[in-house]
């Protein structure tokens, strides 16, 4: 097609969408999510265990490979356990390492 002919076509959709007052398309796909669960504790965890690997990637000799084994050991316990709620020491833990790989 020449360069007039999609001009005028894109022209004339978005004329008749006017005369029939109708909405285009979405012009953008949805947002995908990062973790496919149903479980959010899970995906934060996994957004966490990403992160300390992408600190591994960058800096190997940084990072504390114990950090995401415990990180793992979580995730398989909330999985296995149906967990809905984790420990204040637990909690507290992962925001420290939060903290330790967000600047890394």
């Amino acid at each position: 097609m020449t360069p007039g002919e999609t001009r005028w076509i894109k022209k004339h959709t978005e004329k008749t969408l006017k005369e029939l007052n109708m909405k285009p398309t979405k012009k953008r796909p949805a947002k995908k999510t990062v973790a496919h669960t149903t479980n959010p504790i899970v995906g934060k965890l996994l957004r966490l265990k990403y992160k300390i690997n992408e600190a591994y990637r960058s800096y190997p000799h940084d990072t504390n490979k114990a950090d995401k084994t415990w990180v793992m050991s979580l995730i398989s316990d909330v999985r296995k356990n149906n967990l809905t709620k984790l420990s204040k020491e637990d909690i507290l833990h992962c925001n420290g390492l939060w903290r330790d790989y967000e600047g890394k």
